[in-house]
């Protein structure tokens, strides 16, 4: 009986293993699964160029020294220099000017024309010149005639000032302010005496 059941077993052992063999082959194998993500192709950035900047520095253009001919250039500093003795001139008349206007008195009842006067007045004043620091005051009072022509005769101080050169100085504004303009027509004496004074203060 023992050996009976040995026996069966051992078939039985066989037939399982046979089967499983045989079962292995039959199934057959399962392929792998693939799982496909999309892609976004992207460029990549691009590579940008360093750009060495320059500094410019501007280049100073020489200025052509402009030659001018030797009697261009005698006559260019003759100019200059005549405008320099301008300006001084100028510059001492206004530091030298008084610091009050000079009053005029005339030897006639009647003379209306005061355009005249005024004339007269102008031309003197312009060529006053003091320029001497004098502490105080000074006046000095000036006679003198105006002919029909515009022509002077008789100057001569009428009030000194007790000074010399400013005495002599306003003779010479007279002197130099002559002459005058012709006498106006309306006024029928052969001459105009004048008297004018010259007052400077500190």
């Amino acid at each position: 009986m023992d050996s009976i059941r040995i026996k069966i077993a051992f078939l039985l052992s066989c037939l399982i293993h046979i089967l499983l063999l045989t079962g292995l082959r039959v199934i057959p194998k399962s392929k792998p699964i693939i799982i496909s993500f999309p892609v976004e192709l992207i460029s990549l950035p691009p590579v940008e160029k360093k750009i060495e900047e320059k500094i410019v520095v501007p280049q100073q253009i020489k200025k052509e020294e402009i030659v001018l001919p030797k009697k261009q250039q005698k006559v260019v500093k003759q100019v200059e220099k005549k405008e320099i003795e301008e300006k001084k001139q100028e510059e001492q008349k206004v530091a030298s000017t008084p610091t009050t206007l000079p009053s005029l008195s005339l030897e006639t009842a009647k003379f209306p024309f005061t355009y005249y006067v005024n004339q007269i007045r102008k031309k003197i004043v312009d060529n006053w010149l003091w320029s001497q620091n004098y502490p105080g005051e000074l006046k000095t009072v000036v006679y003198f005639k105006i002919f029909r022509s515009g022509e002077i005769g008789e100057l001569k101080i009428k009030e000194s000032s007790n000074n010399k050169l400013y005495d002599n100085i306003c003779l010479r504004a007279v002197e130099l302010a002559k002459p005058f303009p012709p006498l106006p027509q309306g006024f029928t004496e052969d001459y105009l005496g004048v008297y004018f004074e010259f007052k400077y203060k500190e």
